[in-house]
């Protein structure tokens, strides 16, 4: 029998309490629940930071590299050669690869990493009804390519000579799970590895009217953790992801935009629906493992934020759900676990040798049910403003602005939306005093001090 394939999933802005299974019964997603029931949550799972205001930049080159965030050479934007990449990974082990999607880190790596690929985004957003998207180019120069133009009636086609095509009329989250089945449409002989990267559900936030529909803004709970401003005088005020909803922040408009956000997932889940589907109509379903992640969360509205340039869970942690063969079904922990985590988890599931560029730490022992936690905190840190620690149930977060140092102590167990800050309650002083100890001696073994990033922070 051939070795299992590997199919990867990976969602865009996605937050971490966005699948009803996980106790969210506001929104819709029955083939993300179908991944929770066949396989392993990981309900604690996080993203490291960011380098800069595009968190996913940095998120999708740990993800692919298994590196720690400053572990990263040029901060994510490109891949060195020495930086095992986990599509290459497989490719150098006799595996079918193909790519499509977003894919952020530099033309030249997607190459390393895939054999094949069509639907393939490189950037960081876009109009989800226009993507310009690249069909797999062998010699990586992506820039001779026939530009297609479909217009909204599917019924003109327009060709050109430019180095993309575009789908206009077509949503990216189709186009990309489309391009995915074809994939495994084909006959494999030998075991494939599949990344399959989504825009969705970044904004701009449309979809299919049909999944729009089935939300009522009205009917949206907020957060209690839901406020009009940002209170710490750190704010990421300049950037994009925050001129989305005016300010203050209101009831109404907050929930306008968390319906569309839940429509898009709702959207995104029905492709990734007939993915799985196609998985078990050719028969691969059980010879499968599985990995469906998003690259970092999305505050709107709460604590006053609409974007992830913050470090509070609702940007940092997002879902994890690995299901397939060899997967235990129905099970959930709270192991705390990193994405870069993914890539060495995959080598010890499939008993290969881990490559010596990869700094993750495998949790494939939690996947297993003989060992209950992975890592025993968790170093979170944003450009040269935020760094934060999570750690036996507290975080510890510090931000840095104007000279001015504003620190934050949550109980994550009594105050999961982090809203009480515990810094000045004498009760918490010798919990404070270790977590700072803590989160300096992270910054040691982080690399951060070798990065103008870091020595900025600590200076």
């Amino acid at each position: 029998m051939k070795a299992p394939n590997v199919l990867i999933l990976f969602a865009d802005d996605q937050r971490f309490n966005t699948i009803n299974a996980l106790n969210n019964d506001e929104i819709i997603t029955p083939n993300l629940d179908r991944l929770v029931a066949s396989g392993t949550a990981f309900t604690h799972a996080h993203i490291q930071g960011g380098t800069c205001g595009a968190i996913c930049m940095a998120s999708r080159a740990m993800l692919n590299t298994g590196r720690s965030l400053f572990k990263l050479d040029d901060l994510g934007q490109q891949i060195p050669d020495d930086h095992t990449l986990m599509g290459e990974f497989f490719k150098a082990r006799g595996y079918d690869t193909f790519g499509t999607g977003k894919w952020h880190n530099g033309k030249k790596s997607f190459n390393r990493s895939f054999d094949q690929g069509d639907s393939i985004f490189f950037g960081g957003m876009s109009d989800h009804w226009a993507v310009p998207f690249y069909h797999y180019d062998s010699s990586a120069e992506y820039n001779k390519v026939i530009r297609k133009c479909v217009d909204q009636n599917h019924s003109n086609e327009v060709k050109k000579t430019a180095g993309e095509y575009m789908r206009a009329g077509e949503h990216s989250t189709d186009v990309i799970a489309e391009s995915v089945i074809k994939f495994l449409d084909q006959k494999h002989d030998k075991p494939f590895f599949a990344y399959t990267s989504f825009l969705a559900p970044h904004d701009p936030r449309t979809m299919p009217e049909e999944f729009l529909n089935m939300y009522n803004p009205e009917d949206i709970k907020l957060p209690p953790n839901f406020m009009s401003y940002h209170f710490i005088e750190y704010a990421n005020w300049e950037c994009r992801d925050e001129t989305l909803a005016p300010y203050p922040r209101t009831l109404a408009n907050t929930q306008k935009h968390i319906a569309e956000y839940y429509a898009m997932i709702t959207h995104l889940d029905y492709q990734i629906g007939r993915i799985l589907d196609k998985l078990e109509e050719i028969g691969e379903k059980d010879n499968t493992i599985i990995v469906y992640a998003g690259d970092n969360g999305l505050a709107l509205g709460q604590h006053g934020l609409f974007g992830k340039q913050s470090l509070y869970d609702h940007s940092m942690r997002v879902p994890l759900l690995i299901s397939g063969a060899g997967i235990k079904a129905g099970m959930k922990t709270d192991a705390l676990v990193y994405l870069f985590d993914i890539f060495p988890t995959l080598c010890d599931l499939l008993e290969q040798e881990i490559p010596a560029s990869v700094t993750g730490q495998s949790f494939a022992e939690c996947i297993k049910g003989t060992k209950d936690a992975a890592r025993d905190q968790i170093y979170l840190a944003y450009t040269d403003k935020i760094r934060a620690i999570t750690k036996d149930g507290f975080k510890y977060i510090e931000h840095r602005y104007n000279g001015i140092i504003t620190k934050q102590l949550f109980d994550l167990n009594s105050d999961p939306f982090e809203m009480s800050n515990l810094v000045l309650n004498p009760n918490y002083q010798e919990k404070l005093v270790a977590l700072q100890k803590a989160l300096q001696a992270e910054s040691q073994q982080s690399n951060e001090l070798n990065h103008n990033l870091g020595k900025n922070y600590w200076a």
